[in-house]
């Protein structure tokens, strides 16, 4: 930091893009160090007959201010059917949710990028904001591979609503409805631009909470 402060001639435009990178940096090494404090918190706390600590294991991820390397122990131990399994409960603990090694932050950020400018274009953005580079392929992957995890979870609400249609039934006064769609711009397989495709939410409830909204 002070070395950027020595350079005698820098504009505020570098001076703006060095600061950028030095508090990304600092981000992943903080990220970094409480992760693995962390993980060493539960090893201490853990119950060690039932979870035997078989060494840890280097990961990474890629956040929203660039990738982070830490590690992480991976524990032996049985499921209730008295199978052998491995888990990482440093990554139980804090519910690690990712697409492959990218954040579910990042992710989101790609795919909100992504419904208003081409992958190139995408690309670029989130390389020159997010502390790291990504490919114009990089970024056609994630999002591929969020829409698979998103109509894995839209099949399970159908299996659990449908769950639930056969248990005891009750009369609702009032059933609110409400839908909406957006109009998403789409690309093929090339990234070639296609036809617009209109995106349809819709949802159901009884009622609010009148505390809530107050």
């Amino acid at each position: 930091m002070i070395n950027i402060l020595d350079e005698k001639e820098i504009s505020f435009k570098e001076l703006e893009q060095k600061i950028f990178q030095y508090v990304c940096e600092l981000g992943c090494e903080i990220t970094k160090m409480i992760l693995e404090r962390y993980d060493d918190e539960l090893s201490g706390k853990r119950d060690k007959e039932k979870y035997r600590d078989k060494g840890k294991r280097k990961t990474s991820i890629k956040t929203v201010y660039g990738p982070v390397e830490y590690k992480r122990r991976v524990y032996k131990t049985k499921t209730d059917d008295g199978e052998k399994a491995y888990i990482f409960l440093l990554d139980e603990a804090i519910k690690m949710d990712k697409i492959g090694l990218i954040s579910t932050n990042l992710a989101e950020k790609l795919a909100m990028t992504v419904t208003e400018s081409p992958y190139r274009v995408t690309a670029d953005i989130i390389s020159s904001t997010c502390g790291q580079r990504i490919s114009t392929g990089g970024v056609w992957n994630v999002i591929q591979r969020l829409g698979e995890k998103i109509s894995k979870e839209e099949e399970h609400s159908v299996k659990q609503m449908n769950a639930d249609c056969t248990e005891d039934k009750k009369e609702i006064p009032v059933l609110f409805e409400e839908m909406d769609g957006v109009w998403l711009n789409m690309q093929d397989e090339k990234h070639k631009k296609m036809k617009k495709q209109e995106m349809k939410v819709f949802t159901m409830y009884e009622g609010w909470n009148e505390e809530k909204e107050r």
